[in-house]
């Protein structure tokens, strides 16, 4: 079973996949659209926020340009269309796309997945007020955490460390523990009833870990939470 249907997602139902949280969220646009391309699928894949730019090659197109002719042909041949706009200041990064490329992409493709999330690398985060930037239409919202931060120092591990102890009382010196994941998601991303990726489950004792996040977030109210190593498992494209 492909990585796609572990997550429940069928092409045509969600036509824009927003993926959030840390951990993960690059490697699984990629992977996600892979699948989707391979199966001869037109696909999408960009961010609302910012992203590394990918290398451009014979599956990848990055367009910066949002005239309807420049899309079609970085969908030519089967690639994945990237979409998104040079980052000031930050070279190598793309930033969001204009609304109308966003617009274009999710009417003339079978499944446009962004990046809706940042986290500076870091395997966990908590989300402030402006985040995560979901567009409308989104169908699904995937909300990933690595496993890697369990059992490591809280502040060193988490995006917005301060404001997640301030919001839910972890204290400072803290490690990371499955209790902690899982509240940083139904805290962070609840809101958006997502399915949640616990990657990272590189060990078996990661993926016992992993277990028990996914008890305490099914608990939550979660329906659909997957574990796995995306490094171990998926096919990456990009």
């Amino acid at each position: 079973m492909e990585l796609s249907e572990r997550l429940g997602l069928c092409p045509g139902r969600e036509r824009i996949v927003s993926i959030v949280g840390a951990g993960g969220k690059t490697t699984l646009m990629y992977a996600l659209a892979g699948e989707y391309a391979r199966r001869g699928l037109r696909v999408g894949a960009g961010t609302t926020t910012h992203i590394l730019r990918p290398a451009a090659d014979g599956r990848v197109a990055v367009v910066c340009d949002g005239d309807p002719d420049a899309l079609e042909r970085a969908l030519a041949g089967g690639r994945i269309a990237v979409a998104g706009t040079p980052a000031r200041g930050a070279p190598g990064k793309l930033a969001a796309p204009a609304p109308e490329t966003l617009a274009w992409l999710a009417a003339h493709t079978d499944a446009l997945f962004l990046e809706a999330d940042g986290s500076r690398r870091l395997p966990v985060k908590f989300p402030n007020s402006t985040e995560p930037v979901i567009p409308e239409g989104t169908g699904r919202v995937i909300a990933v955490a690595g496993l890697s931060a369990l059992g490591r120092p809280f502040d060193e591990v988490c995006h917005r460390a301060p404001l997640a102890r301030e919001a839910l009382g972890i204290p400072e010196g803290a490690s990371v523990t499955p209790g902690i994941i899982a509240r940083l998601l139904l805290a962070g991303y609840g809101r958006f009833s997502p399915t949640v990726l616990l990657n990272q489950a590189d060990t078996p004792a990661l993926r016992e870990q992993g277990e028990q996040t996914a008890a305490l977030l099914r608990a939550g109210g979660i329906e659909k939470v997957l574990i796995l190593s995306l490094r171990q498992e998926a096919e990456i494209t990009c």
